[in-house]
């Protein structure tokens, strides 16, 4: 189990590194700015080269890392919303951003369970 968790805790280290650069992306081309580019190579790159020294991350895994990143991706927009009515906490002034890696922790016990049982398999 201890072997499943930290291999999605990596998992959210190349979610987060992602979401950096394509923040930085988003903020770039609003801009019109050149420095954010750096932040975007920066965040893909780590995407990359983690994901090509990681080498048990094909297949299976990459196809339902991308479908949990791909819906934690939509379910971040309404976050700070559903945070503010159930449990009272004011993340409203927060960034988007911010709540795109904040909601993205909710991936971590998702890919610990794939993790665990897909590597039993």
């Amino acid at each position: 189990m201890s072997e499943a968790f930290l291999k999605s805790l990596k998992w959210y280290v190349m979610a987060l590194a992602g979401i950096i650069g394509a923040s930085a992306f988003m903020m770039a081309n609003e801009s019109g700015s050149v420095l954010p580019w750096i932040i975007v190579v920066f965040g893909f790159g780590v995407v990359y080269i983690m994901s090509y020294i990681w080498t048990e991350f094909r297949g299976k895994f990459l196809v339902i890392s991308a479908l949990v990143f791909i819906a934690l991706t939509f379910v971040s927009s309404y976050a700070a919303t559903a945070l503010y009515v159930f449990a009272g906490l004011d993340f409203m002034g927060y960034s988007d951003y911010f709540m795109w890696g904040l909601t993205m922790l909710l991936g971590v016990p998702i890919m610990t369970v794939v993790f665990r049982f897909i590597s039993e398999n």
